[in-house]
């Protein structure tokens, strides 16, 4: 434990999930990591969120509540936790997660001894098999697309008991600078959902600082509860949302070199998935991702400012990042994933975003 405990602000968006939220804020407040502040961000729940938490929690000055009229989309919803939260280190937590109660020690103390490190991400096993890994951290292919080198599902076998670095956290449990997050300004909003979290990472290292896996952290998560629920919601945003952010950050955040190497190559894959999805009867989902693609066309002026700002403030050059950030893998093991179904996902979760 570090000597001066810093104050954590644990931000989880909560969408119609009443019973996991709940769950996930008992399980913080058993944190054995103090001090700590729960910011629960309620993105319009119909489900009696809001009256649950009041009636729960109203006594507890350690829990606040920020309720939105409706669902913005867990990027918009962690920006205002963001601009309530006191914390030193800011905690983003899924609400169908349940943290251990060591959870936090582990990235506090590597955090407080090395400042290159912005980000880290905790070992998320699945709640339902927690002899399963459910994410480990992920890198950029040379297609453009994420990868890991532990794939979702996997029997937990000591393969990823390694602290290494990665591109980025996903939001669903890691924990951040405060003062780096506003430095960079937050997630960005036009993502709705989805590579949110890879974009973050990713203006983390061009900035000059690092994201790191964290084995020593576990988080159990319950994979898939979005698409359990609402289904065709889901099957939207990954199809639209998945590809016109997938296009979105490599825009935003690759080289004037790479940009013009990768970025022709992933909007050609994307084309041909669309194709793919046709001939195999799926107009509609093959429709979502072509909006995807036409979405990128139509907001390139304002894309162009956010890419010149990145690029004009970016420390770092692709050729020294590179390394730390990419894995390259074989076109064959995209289409092997997009062939075979998932044991934990989709048939699609090679480009299903994290």
């Amino acid at each position: 434990m570090v000597n001066t405990p810093s104050l954590v602000s644990i931000i989880i968006v909560s969408y119609n999930a009443k019973e996991y939220l709940i769950s996930c804020i008992e399980a913080c407040l058993q944190s054995k990591y103090q001090p700590i502040e729960i910011i629960v961000v309620d993105n319009g729940s119909s489900d009696g969120t809001i009256a649950i938490i009041h009636g729960k929690y109203a006594n507890n000055p350690h829990i606040i509540l920020i309720p939105l009229e409706k669902n913005y989309g867990p990027a918009y919803a962690r920006n205002r936790g963001i601009e309530y939260a006191k914390g030193k280190y800011f905690a983003f937590l899924d609400n169908d997660t349940k943290p251990d109660v060591n959870w936090l020690i582990p990235l506090i103390e590597v955090m407080e001894q090395d400042k290159s490190i912005a980000a880290c991400q905790c070992k998320l096993l699945l709640m339902q098999e927690p002899n399963r890994i459910d994410y480990v951290g992920d890198y950029l292919s040379q297609y453009g697309f994420l990868v890991q080198e532990v794939q979702g599902g996997e029997l937990d076998v000591g393969q990823a008991e390694n602290m290494k670095e990665i591109l980025s956290a996903k939001s669903a449990a890691m924990v951040a600078r405060a003062d780096v997050v506003r430095e960079i300004g937050g997630f960005d909003e036009d993502y709705f959902i989805y590579v949110e979290e890879t974009d973050l990472g990713w203006r983390m290292w061009l900035k000059g600082y690092r994201v790191v896996y964290i084995p020593s952290s576990i988080v159990y998560h319950a994979f898939g509860t979005t698409s359990k629920f609402y289904p065709d919601f889901a099957n939207y945003n990954v199809r639209f949302h998945g590809c016109k952010n997938y296009i979105l950050t490599l825009y935003k955040n690759f080289g004037r070199w790479y940009i013009w190497r990768v970025l022709p190559l992933h909007i050609g894959l994307w084309l041909a998935i669309a194709c793919w999805l046709m001939v195999k009867g799926q107009g509609r989902d093959s429709y979502l991702i072509l909006k995807g693609i036409w979405w990128n066309i139509m907001h390139l002026p304002s894309s162009r400012k956010k890419r010149k700002l990145i690029q004009k403030s970016r420390k770092v050059t692709d050729t020294e990042l590179i390394p730390h950030i990419l894995r390259k893998r074989p076109l064959k093991y995209f289409y092997q994933k997009l062939a075979t179904p998932h044991k934990v996902g989709h048939a699609d979760s090679w480009y299903r975003p994290k």
